[in-house]
């Protein structure tokens, strides 16, 4: 039965990290949590905004015209500064693929409030209707991570419209699997088809402990500056590859960074101690392209992860059981924020101190 259990881990860990197609044929009918917001009217809190249900790279191509239409939304923290005289810029915050229920996303949003920026916690699971006592394969069913990057895109076209942000300075950061959606939003085939060809696009990009084993048979890039933090000890993730990553876009003239950890692990910034996950599933391994026609494939076997058989073929064989190391690391912790709030004042050019408000 072991072969069943490496089977049955590995399918949940690879619909986590790249959203593979739905496993249940049938659709719900759609409920919408968060009732939309009006942005021009300067709201704040909890917001609302029109999204998508993208289930492949193919509802993208046409800005999410055939796919279910969703509201989606999450808590919005402005600094106390912020005016219609006085915007600020923002940053919009996605989830890893265990959800928001911790307030992980939430209290990042608030820590850059205080500091002057403010902060969109998008809660792409909760605006799917799913919660915490939810079966984790359910959650990554309703909302793999091809919804969660057009609930990003949908949030930066609902900011544009916010009289206390400032457009021209909205960024996009994730935990995770939304660290996996903050790569895939500096890249065009993703986001032109959304947000069209001259529309918004986001001017910062910060990645907490994601995975770089990400390509495109279309490699253009929206070129603004980018952030990769990775824990040492985090082998569910590969830094090698992170620093190939970081040395292609350097040589397309893009602004990386890449800092590292001593003695971090992964999610390090989760409410319970760092410790190693025995048999946890492992796919540092495998590589992910996206095609022209928007369809995905892990190159190291060949399969498409457009559908479930593609995804489990994929990923029982890239994929490994080597367990990783996870949980707080409090220096990794303190070090992250600080070293995120310095990669904003270099981008946008902040004022205010080099060491933010905790």
């Amino acid at each position: 039965m072991k072969w069943l259990k490496r089977i049955s881990a590995t399918v949940v860990l690879g619909l986590a990290a790249f959203g593979a197609a739905k496993l249940w044929p049938t659709a719900e009918p759609v409920a919408d949590v968060y009732y939309q917001t009006p942005f021009a009217d300067g709201p704040y809190g909890v917001v609302g905004f029109p999204s998508f249900n993208a289930t492949s790279g193919h509802d993208f191509a046409d800005g999410g015209a055939t796919a279910t239409k969703q509201s989606s939304g999450g808590t919005l923290a402005l600094p106390a500064e912020a005016s219609a005289e006085n915007p600020v810029p923002a940053m919009v915050i996605l989830h890893g693929s265990g959800g928001d229920w911790t307030g992980r996303s939430v209290n990042l949003a608030m820590k850059l409030a205080r500091n002057g920026v403010a902060g969109l916690a998008v809660d792409t699971f909760t605006a799917r209707n799913l919660r915490s006592t939810d079966p984790y394969l359910e959650r990554l069913e309703k909302a793999p991570i091809f919804t969660q990057m057009a609930d990003a895109l949908s949030a930066l076209k609902a900011l544009q419209a916010h009289p206390y942000i400032d457009s021209a300075k909205i960024g996009v950061t994730g935990f995770s699997l939304g660290a996996g959606s903050t790569l895939y939003m500096m890249f065009e085939p993703v986001v032109e088809g959304v947000l069209g060809a001259d529309g918004p696009r986001f001017s910062a990009y910060a990645m907490f402990y994601g995975g770089c084993m990400v390509d495109f048979e279309d490699f253009r890039i929206e070129g603004s500056p980018v952030l990769m933090m990775m824990g040492e000890q985090d082998q569910s993730m590969s830094i090698p590859a992170c620093e190939a990553f970081r040395d292609r876009l350097r040589a397309l003239g893009v602004e990386v960074q890449l800092k590292v950890y001593a003695g971090a692990g992964h999610g390090w910034d989760n409410p319970y101690p760092q410790a190693f996950v025995e048999d946890a599933v492992v796919t540092r391994d495998c590589l992910m392209k996206w095609m022209t026609d928007g369809s995905n494939r892990e190159i190291t076997t060949g399969y498409s992860v457009d559908n479930p058989i593609g995804a489990i073929l994929a990923f029982t064989r890239c994929g490994n059981r080597d367990g990783y190391t996870m949980g707080y690391n409090e220096n990794a912790y303190r070090q992250s924020f600080i070293d995120l709030w310095q990669f904003l004042q270099r981008t946008w050019q902040l004022d205010g101190p080099a060491i933010p408000v905790s």
